[in-house]
């Protein structure tokens, strides 16, 4: 006799609200930083009691550790084959992934930001903060067939993109277009 699983509603149910929680977690750190953080702040943006937040998060630091965890899973969700994407001109596509990290998700890219300087400082969620790198160096590596280059290169596009996120610089192709030709 085979015993067939059911569903566990609860658990469904409480997988829910924890991402609800995460989104409201992020959407504070896009609007106010990761300074902006706290129990009661997100509870309210998540429109939820602090016992609720409490009881999937006990500590600020569960919170922020699995928001950063959560980003980066969304990021990589996201780039996800993009690498093969970047066809005969990938300058150009490169140029396009930052303005769209800087101009259209900007916001999110702050937030990932502010959970990546947040971990500098934190060792034990130092692996976490390099997840979210992973999707740019396997993108890298789609045209620096060389690992070492490839890491450099997503060394380069993150100062890049923290230049344009400031506004100290614009996305220009003519300095991706550069960097790829240093790099070959």
């Amino acid at each position: 006799m085979q015993v067939r699983r059911v569903p566990d509603g609860r658990r469904m149910r409480g997988e829910q609200r924890r991402n609800e929680l995460l989104a409201a977690t992020l959407a504070v750190i896009e609007r106010d930083g990761v300074a902006g953080v706290s129990h009661r702040v997100v509870a309210a943006e998540a429109d939820v009691s602090v016992a609720s937040i409490t009881y999937h998060f006990p500590t600020l630091d569960a919170l922020l550790v699995a928001a950063l965890q959560s980003a980066a899973e969304d990021l990589a969700a996201e780039l996800d084959g993009r690498g093969s994407e970047l066809g005969a001109r990938p300058a150009d596509e490169l140029a396009r992934l930052i303005e769209h990290s800087a101009v259209r998700r900007r916001g999110r890219t702050l937030a990932l930001y502010e959970l990546y300087l947040y971990a500098a400082r934190r060792p034990e969620l130092r692996g976490s903060a390099a997840a979210w790198l992973q999707p740019l160096t396997e993108i890298a590596r789609a045209f620096a067939g060389d690992p070492q280059k490839a890491r450099l290169l997503v060394a380069a596009l993150d100062g890049l993109l923290m230049q344009a996120l400031i506004g100290a610089r614009e996305v220009d192709r003519r300095d991706l277009a550069a960097l790829l030709e240093v790099l070959r």
